[in-house]
């Protein structure tokens, strides 16, 4: 398990090394406080805590601003026809038979302007938190 040794740097700022094990922390510690005179120390150990991510989505309505019923339907999207479905047991071809040709659905009109990232080639690209 990895540890974490804390320290004051010789100019008075707070400083930390990260060691891989409880051994090679103390080694760091006695020699922090023999050989370079440090006498605030602090050894923590380092443990995973495991994450779990959820998609939230919060929907907010600017104050004062009065929406219009009819302006905010959407229009229904136009679904293709579900799938045959067979009425006897699935038995599948056997592995040399020839495939058949594959259906054809309709695809849903996507936005022309959007690059495969999902940005519009108009907007000037950004690297985000990385920008300068």
């Amino acid at each position: 398990m990895e540890h974490v040794v804390f320290f004051p740097a010789h100019d008075g700022t707070p400083a930390f090394r990260r060691v891989s094990s409880l051994e090679e922390a103390v080694r760091l510690v006695e020699h922090l406080r023999n050989v370079e005179g440090v006498t605030e120390l602090s050894v923590h150990s380092l443990t995973e805590i495991p994450l779990a991510f959820k998609a939230i989505y919060r929907v907010e309505v600017p104050a004062g601003e009065v929406a219009d019923p009819v302006a905010l339907e959407v229009p229904s999207q136009q679904l293709p026809p579900p799938l045959p479905v067979a009425d006897g047991p699935v038995v599948a071809p056997p592995f040399d038979a020839p495939l058949e040709a594959p259906v054809d659905l309709p695809v849903p009109a996507l936005v022309s302007n959007l690059v495969s990232n999902g940005h519009s080639e108009d907007a000037p690209s950004s690297l985000g938190f990385f920008a300068s």
